[in-house]
């Protein structure tokens, strides 16, 4: 295993290599859309040609060196290879591959396929058109007043064209994605080109097979979990949506990981450990996205690898696979769960009425209702606030719910915030009231704050 030197040399070239994927999910400007994208170098793939190296056995030791620096390479890159997918052979893929990759996620996971799943290709013109719709089905309200509500509490700041802006990037960013709706999985086409070596000849296949071993997690993810109806019952709960895709994503790349150093000689945790660096947020470089899309976005998409692979990780530490089994029945409920290891609660549901539009003003039309978590209020707070002090005020989040309400350009909206105690919630209340510049009403009833703007008087 390479000492320290060489790892910290070669976690400089992967953050150099650079890497972005792009997932449309949750809610308020995201979506389970699935898409994957993976970029090393100049060269963008999920396939490739080639046969998978070392099919049948283990890498010689003398491999071991070579092989573990190109996987710490290239791990950025195929970490991002996203989405609730299967990749069971399209057009041009070779079923054979793709299926020996599926053993060894079987072997890996201990659960066994139950099904394959068809795949087509795609055009990019039709391609832009799917992802439109997909955008339009999981926001909350229309794509105009969506991001509009955005704006209006500060996520993002105004941004003309944007949903163009997202569209451009995820289709500039997509090679496949899985629809669970139909169950199928589409190539981009044009996009089964060689996947880039990184100046490592032989290694393409292994890049590939960290890539379908992902996608083929997912697929035992969709057979028994039925991830679109999953989805779309969470559509108005945000934070819990973020909270099942954080354990979604952070289990595929736990077993993508696996999936390949099993191939290597030597202690498979150790090998695991020397690639965890990479799984941190500083390993990600985050250059391939345009500086024009707002940070909300982007940083969204990134936690779910992130930090869901440091949740998956305590939960395989704590009782192996059968402890992700039982979170596949039981899936977390809010980022609190995925941010604070142990932690474990149900999240206040009876904070604002069911009908959001008993509350809306007068001339105000409702426009939805969502919960934004602990994620969410640590990122708004960090947006002006240093990071240490925004989640020490975040902390202590025991449930929310916002209601959103139009009238011309305005918009109104009541948020209400459950927190641990009185006293977190005072705490919260302070930092919020720093760190925001906008006009509102903030005040705190015992454990409750309440967030309040375009209303003549306070509703609750």
């Amino acid at each position: 295993m390479p000492g320290a030197s060489a790892r910290s040399a070669d976690t400089a070239s992967a953050e150099k290599i650079g890497a972005a994927a792009v997932s449309i999910m949750g809610n308020a400007g995201s979506s389970p859309a699935d898409l994957i994208r993976i970029t090393v170098g100049s060269r963008q793939s999920t396939v490739d040609r080639a046969a998978l190296p070392h099919p049948g056995g283990r890498l010689s030791a003398a491999s071991r060196h070579a092989t573990l620096t190109f996987v710490k390479r290239i791990l950025p890159a195929a970490l991002f290879a996203v989405g609730a997918a299967v990749l069971l052979g399209a057009t041009s893929l070779l079923p054979a591959r793709v299926d020996s990759v599926a053993r060894s996620v079987e072997e890996v996971r201990e659960r066994r396929f139950a099904r394959t799943v068809p795949a087509s290709e795609i055009g990019e013109q039709e391609l832009k058109k799917v992802l439109k719709a997909k955008i339009g089905e999981s926001f909350p309200t229309s794509p105009a007043d969506t991001m509009r509500t955005l704006v209006a509490f500060g996520l993002i700041d105004e941004t003309p064209g944007l949903l163009e802006k997202l569209v451009d990037f995820y289709a500039s960013q997509v090679i496949a994605f899985y629809d669970p709706e139909p169950r199928r999985f589409f190539v981009v086409r044009g996009a089964e080109k060689t996947l880039d070596s990184g100046g490592m000849p032989g290694m393409e296949g292994m890049a590939e097979k960290l890539i379908f071993a992902h996608e083929l997690t997912h697929a035992l993810q969709d057979e028994s979990m039925g991830l679109d109806a999953r989805m779309k019952a969470l559509k108005d709960d945000g934070d819990r949506g973020l909270a099942l895709q954080s354990l979604l994503e952070g289990e595929a790349t736990v077993v993508m990981v696996r999936v390949v150093i099993s191939d290597l000689p030597g202690d498979a945790s150790e090998l695991e450990e020397t690639l965890e660096p990479l799984l941190s947020a500083g390993a990600l470089e985050k250059a391939n996205v345009p500086k024009d899309l707002p940070p909300y976005f982007v940083d969204q998409l990134f936690f779910p690898y992130v930090d869901g692979t440091a949740f998956v990780r305590r939960g395989l530490k704590k009782g192996g696979w059968k402890e992700i089994d039982r979170l596949w029945k039981d899936p977390p409920k809010s980022t609190s769960e995925i941010l604070h290891d142990g932690l474990r609660f149900e999240p206040a549901g009876d904070l604002l009425p069911a009908d959001g539009a008993k509350l809306a003003p007068q001339g105000s039309r409702y426009l939805y209702s969502d919960t934004l978590g602990e994620w969410t209020v640590r990122f708004l707070l960090r947006r002006t606030l240093p990071a240490s002090e925004a989640d020490d005020a975040a902390a202590g989040w025991r449930g929310d719910r916002i209601a959103f309400y139009g009238s011309g350009s305005a918009i109104a909206y009541i948020w209400r915030v459950r927190w641990e105690s009185a006293a977190a919630a005072e705490r919260f209340e302070g930092a919020w009231k720093k760190a925001r510049t906008k006009k509102e009403l903030v005040y705190h009833k015992g454990a409750d704050v309440f967030v309040i703007a375009g209303f003549a008087k306070p509703p609750v």
